[in-house]
């Protein structure tokens, strides 16, 4: 069976959000991503982990390049159906904004 995230939110010492999905891999990453990103990213990623592992139904240890660009991938389809679209470009699926964002969530590669 593989993990799924189990989503503890908190406060640190420092009065920042805290969130630990309770797996150590994760939890060490989401801790690197703290360090280095906003309060809200952090909370963004935390939720974008929510939506990755039920995707991709592996131990975070197993996951591979591939799986993250499948799940990018799968993240461009039509999710509500043919007759809903993006302002942006007219096109189905999430925006390209939060794919991007689910793909690099401190924006580093801009």
């Amino acid at each position: 069976m593989a993990w799924q995230p189990e989503l503890v939110r908190g406060v640190d010492a420092a009065g920042n959000p805290a969130a630990s999905p309770g797996h150590a891999l994760v939890d060490d990453y989401l801790e690197f991503v703290a360090a280095r990103c906003r309060p809200n990213t952090l909370l963004a990623t935390t939720d974008d982990l929510k939506v990755f592992f039920p995707a991709v139904p592996k131990e975070p240890t197993d996951v591979v390049t591939a799986d993250v660009f499948a799940f990018i991938t799968a993240q461009r389809k039509p999710r509500r159906g043919p007759r809903v679209v993006r302002l942006q470009d007219g096109e189905a699926g999430l925006s390209a904004r939060t794919i991007k964002h689910r793909g690099d969530p401190c924006g580093w590669a801009q």
